[in-house]
């Protein structure tokens, strides 16, 4: 998103706005419509696959988590690693910061799954089963759905300092 800006940036620089407020500028400006078309999609797959309830529920609140974290890793890195010489926007995403985003994004959507995958399975086993569970797996439950949501809002605010700092060295 800073790097389409290219060599006007230094408009926004001259600024009174501080760099972290434009940061989270951009940010609500590509949350909000990728968080309504995530949930749509979601919601909408999830009635054609005839999912149960529980399944329902938490995939609507795992990609109401998750969307922030990837917008912000997007916005975060991109500030840090900007490439205002690119004349396409397509040359960004194989930039180094681009690249990075897409590595950092994938090692948490795979964080994420990983932590819900047990509790989610021992949920599913239960039901199969006709039993309810053990205080262990409720231990292991709550524990990873509160590392999911730990992360996430991790996933929020660190790739936007890290952005801000980033882009407060390129441009003094």
């Amino acid at each position: 998103a800073v790097s389409s800006e290219r060599e006007a940036f230094w408009l926004v620089k001259a600024s009174p706005v501080k760099i972290k407020t434009i940061l989270w500028i951009k940010f609500f400006i590509y949350f909000f419509p990728l968080l309504i078309l995530s949930e749509i999609l979601i919601v909408a797959t999830n009635i054609i696959l005839q999912v149960e309830t529980f399944m329902m529920v938490l995939s609507f609140i795992t990609v109401l988590l998750m969307v922030p974290g990837i917008v912000s890793i997007g916005i975060g890195f991109g500030a840090a690693y900007p490439d205002f010489k690119s004349e396409n926007p397509a040359q960004s995403v194989t930039s180094f910061g681009g690249l990075l985003f897409m590595m950092i994004c994938a090692g948490y959507i795979m964080a994420v799954i990983i932590l819900e995958a047990g509790p989610v399975y021992s949920i599913f086993m239960a039901a199969v089963h006709q039993r309810s569970m053990t205080t262990l797996e409720w231990t292991r439950t709550i524990i990873s759905f509160s590392m999911v949501v730990v992360i996430s809002i991790l996933a929020i605010f660190l790739p936007m300092r890290f952005g801000e700092k980033g882009l407060s060295k390129v441009l003094p």
